[in-house]
């Protein structure tokens, strides 16, 4: 029911969609129509697959260098340390490129997330609907990146992996040496990831005619999930 009131007329095309994923941002009352489009999705796909992989190549020497920096573990020897670490490289030099379609899975894994999510709380969600709002917030994710990499180069070096995630949270009015833990709690509550769940319930509520509780709920697994996976990847880093 939700689909018929609020889908658009499929003409209108891609320039159409191109100008409409800007509605992600600030206006989820105008978002919630395009979501039920069925290629709405390909143009925010251009779009952020562009700005992640300009990102992600023009951050590699960070990135590279942050990994040389890495101490040996004590019971590995520097020189087969030093080879480990050359393999590594090369292998995210190669993969890299295929950062879009990594972000592509990601989104689609998270719909199906969200689409289960939806089912549980009574709600008939289409995954290609759920598809077109996540790469429409994407966007967003998008920003963050280009902010990240503005204040990695503007730093100008890094020392540490963790130089490569600057704050942009709570975890900026941390203590030195608080527990990675903890960092990696306020960092994923970030300015972008905040604007992101937001636009995201928001645009979900108008779509399929909920309150905003009940698609906070139903968004919830999805982002108890990413805070989960912040967490355990601090605490493999070094």
């Amino acid at each position: 029911m939700a689909d018929e009131l609020l889908e658009l007329p499929e003409s209108g095309g891609f320039m159409d969609n191109l100008a409409g994923m800007f509605n992600f941002f600030i206006d989820p009352q105008a978002a919630a129509r395009y979501v039920f489009r069925k290629w709405f999705w390909v143009a925010p796909f251009l779009v952020t697959s562009i700005v992640v992989l300009v990102v992600a190549v023009l951050s590699f020497p960070f990135a590279q260098q942050a990994m040389l920096n890495m101490p040996p573990p004590p019971n590995v020897a520097p020189e087969q340390f030093q080879k480990q670490m050359q393999v590594g490289i090369a292998i995210q030099r190669v993969a890299v490129w295929f950062t879009p379609v990594i972000v592509a899975i990601i989104i689609a894994v998270s719909s199906l997330i969200i689409y289960a999510s939806a089912a549980v709380m009574g709600i008939k969600a289409r995954f290609s609907s759920l598809f077109n709002l996540l790469y429409g917030c994407s966007l967003i994710s998008a920003l963050q990146a280009i902010a990240t990499f503005i204040i990695i180069k503007a730093k100008g070096e890094v020392s540490t992996m963790a130089d490569l995630q600057p704050p942009l949270g709570l975890d900026i009015f941390l203590p030195a040496g608080s527990s990675k833990m903890l960092v990696a709690f306020f960092a994923y509550f970030n300015i972008f990831q905040l604007w992101y769940f937001v636009m995201a319930i928001l645009i979900f509520a108008v779509a399929y005619k909920v309150s905003k509780g009940k698609a906070f709920l139903t968004l919830l697994p999805f982002i108890i999930l990413g805070l989960v996976l912040k967490l355990a990847g601090a605490m493999f880093q070094r």
